[in-house]
C-alpha cells in the first residue's frame, strides 16, 4: 500500500504537468449564492448586536416551515436552533453533551465517514467505535453489542453518506439508540442531493433522543457564512443551545438573516441540484474512460466514491494528479484506503478541461 499523499503533494504533481489544477479534493462550493444574498448582507443591520443563540424569530420560523415542507417533520417550539455551520456543530456535539452524561464514553460512527465525527469524539475524550456497512451501504448498527450501546453517548448516521453516497432510512437506528438511551445524531447536510430513492430525515421516526444537523453550505453556496441548523428533541436542543450560549458559539446575525431567506427559496436549490447531477455524470465518465475503472454515480450526495486499481487509493490519487491534473481525496481520510473521493464542487469549464486532457469525446 502506497504512502498517504498530502494535498500539497498532489497539487504539486498536477501543477507540474498541467496549465491549471482541478481541485476536487474538498466539497467547497464554487457556484454563486442566491441573488438576494449580497443585497441582504448590505442592508440587514444584524451585525450591530449580539445574535441570539436560539436563533432570531425570523430564522426559527423559516426553519420550522422548511422542516415541515421539505422533510415532512413538524417541530414544536424550541426544537430548532442555528449553528456556525454543520462542521462546527458535529465537532462539538459530543463535548457539549457529555457534561451531563459522564458515564457514557462511546461514540458510534460509520466505518467510512466524515472525519469530524471522530475528531469530535476525541475532543470529548470518548472511545470511537466504527460500525461497518451492511450489504445495502448502511452502517450495521444492529450488530453493535448491547453492552456497547449502553455506554454510547452519540451514534452518528449520515444519509446521503459522505463519502460513499449511500442513501438509507435511519429510522431503525433511531429506535436502537432510543432503546439504549443514546443520542442519535443525523448529519443531513446532503439531504437536498438525492439521485436515487429517498433520504428521509431521522426526525421522521420521532424527536425523542434525536438531533438532525443541516447545512446551508452546499444547498445555498453559503459555506463562507458558516450557518447550519440543529433540530429535534426540544430538551436536547435546549441543552445544546444553553451550552453554546455560555461558550459564545453563536451564529452571526447577518448569517441568520440570510439563512431565513434562503430556507424560504427552493428555486436556487433546484438549480444547484441540477448542476451537481450533471457534474457527477461528466466526472464519472471521464474518470471511467481514462482510468479504466468502474465509476458509479452515487444514490445521493455530491461525491464520486471510486475503488482504486489494486485497492491502492494513495497511488490512484497520485496517478490522477499526474494524468489529468485533478486533485482528489485519498479514501484513507474517510476510513478506506482502497478508494478515492472526488467532489463535484468544480466548475463546468474545469470538467471540460479534464475531458480534453483525457481525450474523451
Amino acid at each position: 500500500m502506497s504512502q498517504r499523499p498530502s494535498r500539497v503533494e498532489l497539487t504539486a504533481l498536477a501543477a507540474d504537468r498541467h496549465p491549471f489544477v482541478v481541485d476536487a479534493s474538498i466539497g467547497s462550493p464554487v457556484d454563486p449564492p442566491p441573488a438576494f444574498v449580497p443585497h441582504l448582507l448590505a442592508c440587514q443591520g444584524e451585525e450591530r448586536a449580539y445574535p441570539p443563540a436560539a436563533g432570531t424569530p425570523a430564522l426559527v420560523e423559516s426553519a420550522t416551515r422548511w422542516f415541515h415542507a421539505l422533510r415532512g417533520v413538524t417541530l414544536p417550539d424550541g426544537a430548532v436552533a442555528p449553528t456556525m455551520g454543520s462542521k462546527e456543530a458535529i465537532g462539538t456535539l459530543a463535548w457539549l453533551l457529555r457534561e451531563r452524561r459522564p458515564d457514557r464514553g462511546v461514540v458510534l460512527i460509520p466505518g467510512r465517514a466524515y472525519p469530524t465525527y471522530a475528531e469530535g469524539a476525541r475532543a470529548a475524550g470518548c472511545e470511537i467505535v466504527r460500525v461497518p456497512d451492511d450489504c445495502s451501504g448502511a452502517p450495521a448498527f444492529d450488530a453493535v453489542a448491547a453492552s456497547v450501546w449502553d455506554r454510547t453517548l452519540v451514534a452518528w448516521v449520515n444519509s446521503p453518506s459522505n463519502p460513499t453516497g449511500a442513501v438509507y432510512d435511519p429510522g431503525p437506528v433511531v429506535a436502537l439508540a432510543r432503546e439504549h438511551g443514546a443520542v442519535l445524531a443525523s448529519d443531513e447536510a446532503y439531504g437536498d442531493f438525492v439521485w436515487s430513492g429517498e433520504a428521509p430525515s431521522a426526525l421522521r421516526a420521532g424527536l425523542e433522543g434525536t438531533l438532525a444537523l443541516v447545512s446551508l453550505s452546499k444547498r445555498s453556496n453559503l459555506a463562507g457564512l458558516r450557518l447550519g441548523l440543529v433540530a429535534g428533541d426540544p430538551m436536547l436542543v435546549d441543552e445544546v443551545v444553553a451550552r453554546r450560549r455560555a461558550l459564545g458559539l453563536l451564529a452571526s446575525g447577518p448569517s441568520q438573516a440570510v439563512a431565513a431567506e434562503a430556507l424560504a427559496d427552493e428555486g436556487h436549490v433546484a438549480e444547484q441540484r441540477s448542476r451537481y447531477a450533471g457534474r457527477l455524470r461528466r466526472l464519472a465518465r471521464v474518470i471511467e474512460a481514462v482510468a479504466d475503472v468502474p465509476v458509479r454515480v452515487p444514490d445521493g450526495g455530491i461525491y464520486l466514491w471510486v475503488r482504486a486499481p489494486d485497492d491502492d487509493g494513495a497511488a490512484f490519487a497520485r496517478w490522477l494528479a499526474t494524468r489529468l491534473g485533478i486533485v482528489v481525496a485519498d479514501g484513507a481520510d474517510y476510513g478506506d484506503r482502497a478508494f478515492v473521493r472526488i467532489a463535484a464542487t468544480v466548475k463546468d469549464r474545469a470538467i471540460d478541461a479534464l475531458w480534453e486532457r483525457g481525450g474523451v469525446r
